[in-house]
Order: C-alpha cells, then structure tokens, then sequence
C-alpha cells in the first residue's frame, strides 16, 4: 500500500485550492478557472502517478520535515530577488527599456489574469492559488519525467546534463503555456517567466520540496498583482 503521509499537506493544499478554483471558474472567470482547475487535478493525478506505478517514496513532497517555515519563506524572498535580478541582468541583452525593478515587477504584472472586476479575487488567485498549483504541477512533472528515463533530482544532479535540460525543456513549455493559453506575447515578459520556473525547479531540486519555490512564485506574483491592480500608476512597462 502507497505511503501518502509525506504527501498529506500536498493533497489537502490541493484540494482546497481546487475548491477556490472551482468557485473562480463557476463565479468569476469560467476559462481561467477551469483550466486550472486541469492543473490541479493534473497535479495530484502525477502524484498518485508516482507513488502508485512507480511504486516508490517520491524525492519531491511540499514539505519534507515539520517546521521550518520560516527558513522556507526566506528562501523563497531570496529566489524572489534572485528573480529579479536575473531578470534585469537578461534584459539588459534584450530589452534594456526595461531592464529595472519597477519594469520587471510591471512585467511580472502584465502576465496578471483578468478577472473581471473583482479585484480581491485577483489578487487571491494569481498571488496565492495560481503561485501553487503552477509550481506543484511543474515540479510534479519534472519528477515524473525523471523518473521515466531515470534523471536523478538532487543538489548534485544540477551539474548533469539531464536535469539541466529537463530544467530547461519544463521552463520552455512554461513560457508556451503563457504564450498559448494565456496569450502572452511580450517577449520581455516571457523571458521573466522562463527565469521564474528556471530558478523554480531548481530550488525544488535543491531542497528535494517545493514550498520555497511556492513561497517565491507567491511573492513574485502577489507583489505585481496588488501593484498592477491597486496601485495603478505606481509602476510603468
């Protein structure tokens, strides 16, 4: 029988964020909804995946130890700022116009759902729901692509060629995601997000967990959000 205690805080994260998703999807925004809605099932679908046929404790859970939390946080305000100055330093190549914090958060924000007028649902879903569940099923498909040709996902592994490409082929299909299904076609703002799942998958092969890189994504995305939404004005793309 599959051991699903390490896995307990993922499912029940998940299925509370399905619920917020289902409500998003039956009273807000019926597109966005549901197809995040794919993503969460998607998500726990992979994890059932992985500790049924494959049969075996997975190397990537939420949390691995109890406690922590706070560690974890600043870990993830450390990749947050990582991100931007990565972003800043590669849009220095591409877009110097934006190759600042006010116009990478902008950037950050211009990739923010519209959900009608509902300004607190936004922020709810883009800043928290949607932080989750993207990283839980991006994280969830590198180790199911690991282990289907048998890539291993560790802090040791990043200096291998397999998991810096699987890092690199699930960051692309990431920005495919926003350029297709969200219609997002700014070339800066998709460099952005390469780097954000870039650095996303890494963090979770670091620490073997994917908290600290929920904890960026939700910083990252929460800030542009509630600037872009409540504080028009305050930043320029």
């Amino acid at each position: 029988m599959p051991n699903i205690k390490p896995y307990v805080k993922e499912i029940v994260i998940t299925i509370v964020t399905f619920m917020w998703l289902l409500f998003v999807a039956t009273n807000v925004n019926i597109t966005l909804g549901q197809t995040y809605l794919l993503f969460t099932v998607g998500s726990l679908i992979l994890l059932i995946i992985g500790i049924t046929i494959f049969d075996k404790n997975l190397h990537i859970s939420f949390q691995k130890k109890s406690g922590g939390t706070f560690t974890a946080i600043l870990w993830g305000l450390g990749g947050w700022i990582a991100l931007l100055i990565a972003s800043i330093v590669a849009l220095r190549f591409i877009s110097p116009a934006h190759a600042n914090i006010a116009a990478v958060i902008g950037l950050m924000g211009a990739t923010t759902p519209a959900l009608a007028t509902s300004k607190i649902a936004n922020l709810i879903t883009f800043g928290i729901a949607i932080a989750f569940i993207e990283t839980q099923l991006w994280a969830r498909l590198m180790e199911f692509f690991a282990d289907l040709f048998h890539i291993t996902i560790n802090k040791q592994s990043l200096k291998r060629i397999g998991l810096l490409f699987l890092i690199g082929l699930l960051s692309l299909a990431f920005v495919f995601f926003h350029l297709t299904a969200k219609g997002i076609t700014n070339a800066p703002a998709l460099v952005i997000v390469f780097i954000m799942m870039v650095i996303s998958l890494t963090m979770v092969a670091i620490f073997g967990e994917t908290r600290q890189a929920v904890y960026m994504h939700i910083a990252a995305n929460t800030v542009a959000s509630y600037l872009m939404l409540f504080a028009t004005g305050m930043l320029q793309i």
